[in-house]
């Protein structure tokens, strides 16, 4: 297989993994579902996780059907790089490394969903286009526990700081166990 040829099926299975996971954390943030974007990834990347949810159902609203798709689906970019000549061939590794890929794919978008919806609390909060709504609906779901440790004081919610310090702390927690496990920085998606 050629570098491009490689290059190019490790992208095209990097963005669905990304959609998977987006379908993960909709479901995981009960999101509105007649939001025409979500709608549109679930059309897209749902397929697979139906099959597995009908054998796995989810338990306390977290998707693990999902989940083990996202990891299917990274193992198989990593097996791309096994035929590229990458990397050598080991199938423990390349499942720990899909599961910590995946895992700091996560991190990360709920790091740029918090940040967007900050953002938008700021500028547009009270505009209704779905992309608006759909961040402001995941974003707020992510804050909502820190809310409840640190309420609004006097018209300023601090929960997004809190928030932050939190994600950054999960998040390099499991860089370094991907680090520590020998995972290469450029074949995972999320670094």
């Amino acid at each position: 297989m050629s570098e491009a040829t490689f290059y190019l099926f490790k992208a095209l299975l990097d963005v669905f993994t990304l959609g998977v996971v987006l379908n993960f954390l909709f479901r995981l943030f009960k999101v509105d579902y007649f939001n025409p974007i979500v709608q549109g990834i679930i059309r897209a990347v749902d397929y697979p996780s139906q099959f597995l949810r009908a054998f796995l159902k989810p338990i306390y609203g977290i998707d693990f059907a999902t989940l083990i798709v996202a990891i299917l689906i990274q193992s198989t970019a990593f097996y791309l790089a096994v035929i590229a000549g990458s990397i050598t061939y080991d199938p423990v590794k390349i499942t720990i490394w899909s599961l910590y890929s995946v895992v700091i794919l996560c991190l990360k978008v709920s790091f740029w969903l918090m940040l967007g919806g900050i953002i938008v609390s700021w500028v547009a909060r009270d505009n209704n286009h779905p992309a608006i709504r759909l961040l402001m609906q995941m974003s707020d779901s992510i804050f909502a526990p820190f809310r409840f440790i640190l309420p609004p004081m006097g018209g300023v919610d601090a929960s997004p700081i809190l928030a932050f310090i939190a994600l950054r702390y999960l998040e390099s927690i499991f860089t370094s166990f991907a680090s520590a496990s020998g995972m290469p920085y450029w074949l995972s998606i999320a670094f």
